[in-house]
């Protein structure tokens, strides 16, 4: 996320900071997953080993640095939990070390945690909701609060029951 903020951006640097989430339950530590990616090699692909080599770097091997380098978030816990992804600090998020709160996040991750069945239209509402209050003066919770209302509508009107 700090690569998309800095590169997509760029006039709030030194604005934001890096914060656990609010928990339901004081004290609580529970984290959630926020994006990902998947390299697959498509059955029908050619130069299978080629590219199954390239998946191997990108997620396993010297590649892994290659991509938090340019801003990736580490594909390996190795990676997550070493003392220099840690200590790395972040002049966007005004000199924060903030990837201690990411690792921290990432290893609570809930359980129970999963995406929604609509995953893919939460995320393409996101900057016209929350997206908001990182270019103009609408407040985080507001904007929050209007991903949610546009999100459980979505949901209600494919035929989802939806939780509030």
């Amino acid at each position: 996320m700090p690569a998309n903020l800095a590169s997509g951006v760029k006039e709030a640097a030194g604005d934001w900071r890096v914060a656990p989430l609010p928990q339901w339950t004081a004290g609580g530590k529970a984290g959630a997953e926020n994006g990902g990616s998947a390299l697959a090699l498509p059955e029908l692909g050619k130069n299978q080993e080629l590219a199954y080599a390239f998946v191997e770097y990108a997620n396993a091997g010297k590649g892994v640095q290659t991509r938090v380098e340019a801003g990736a978030f580490p594909a390996t816990t190795a990676q997550l939990t070493s003392q220099e992804f840690q200590d790395t600090k972040f002049p966007y998020f005004g000199g924060q070390q903030a990837n201690k709160i990411f690792a921290e996040s990432a290893a609570n991750v809930a359980d129970d945690w999963s995406y929604l069945p609509y995953q893919v239209y939460a995320n393409s509402i996101f900057n016209d909701t929350v997206g908001k209050a990182y270019v103009s003066g609408t407040e985080l919770a507001d904007g929050l609060k209007s991903w949610q209302d546009a999100s459980v509508a979505y949901g209600n009107e494919q035929g989802f029951t939806v939780e509030k």
